[in-house]
């Protein structure tokens, strides 16, 4: 009896109950699985570009090439536009970030400010733009009325402003204590030096999501790219893997001398060119994401919880 009861307390010794440990291993188990069912058809992927056309089965996951080879990476490499891509991916990313981020930090700082006339009617009105838009023919004759056509502008001044981070934002601010800006106040300080120099460098996990969030949107971006720069020139790199996609779903033995001269290689395939492309592709935002991970969840959560 003494030893039953010996091992049901260090049974319970997690949470104090045998159902909060069953819980406990049971959501183990699910979250195990579910990143397992995430990291597969990406590991199936990268192995898929670096095998050789007769190693891969694209009947069921490939779990280690059998002969490793940088031919697929090669010929993708050996097209200069996918420099052009990367240069205009990575210039968007950046850029469309920084300035999403102070328009949003400028409009949460405002709408923080009581003081301000007419402060719910703007936020009202900002609201709106959450649920309704005026539609693609519209945002295109407007796009082309602001000479932002065949333009890199067009890929950061649309997207400069967003409700949604704006309140996550502004909900963080409210979190801060309010004496320190009466203490700044007292000393002197305007309004843009205190939120430069107190409210942003105490907003660092807000501003890290916001950031994170951003950056993928950019950087995943491939509309306002088909629909406002029909340039190689201004073309960013997922559109360029979709233009890849459209352009080997469409090969044909009969009408293709590019795919009988894939189908006679036999050392890459279409779907390896795609499958290297996508790693390309998604590597550069996976590299930035640890830096960021430890002001993720701390982020959201005040900035969703506080105001």
């Amino acid at each position: 009896m003494k030893a039953k009861a010996l091992s049901r307390r260090r049974f319970r010794a997690a949470d104090g109950s045998v159902g909060g440990t069953v819980f406990d291993i049971f959501n183990y188990a699910f979250i195990t699985l579910f990143c397992i069912s995430i990291l597969f058809p990406m590991w199936d992927m990268i192995v898929q570009s670096l095998s050789r056309a007769e190693d891969i089965s694209y009947m069921s996951l490939n779990l280690w090439p059998k002969h490793v080879t940088l031919d697929g990476y090669k010929y993708v490499f050996s097209d200069k536009l996918l420099f052009i891509a990367f240069r205009n991916s990575i210039l968007r990313t950046a850029i469309g970030s920084a300035y999403h981020l102070v328009v949003c930090c400028l409009a949460a700082y405002t709408m923080t400010r009581h003081e301000m006339p007419f402060l719910k009617v703007f936020t009202g009105i900002f609201l709106i733009t959450m649920f309704f838009s005026g539609g693609m023919i519209p945002a295109y004759l407007n796009i082309k009325n602001l000479g932002l056509l065949e333009n890199f502008l067009v890929y950061v001044l649309p997207g400069g402003f967003s409700m949604y981070n704006t309140i996550i934002i502004r909900n963080y601010f409210f979190s801060i204590d309010r004496s320190l800006e009466e203490s700044a106040t007292i000393d002197g300080a305007n309004s843009l030096q205190i939120m430069v120099k107190i409210i942003l460098p105490l907003s660092l996990p807000v501003l890290a999501t916001v950031g994170l969030w951003q950056m993928v949107a950019q950087w995943n971006s491939w509309f306002d790219n088909m629909v406002y720069c029909r340039s190689d020139n201004l073309i960013t790199l997922q559109y360029m893997l979709k233009r890849i996609t459209n352009n080997i779903a469409s090969l044909t033995d009969s009408s293709s001398q590019y795919a009988m001269m894939m189908e006679q290689s036999m050392v890459f395939t279409p779907q390896s060119i795609i499958a290297c492309t996508t790693v390309i592709t998604v590597v550069p935002i996976i590299c930035v994401y640890p830096f960021l991970q430890k002001y993720f969840v701390k982020g959201i959560m005040l900035g969703a919880v506080k105001g």
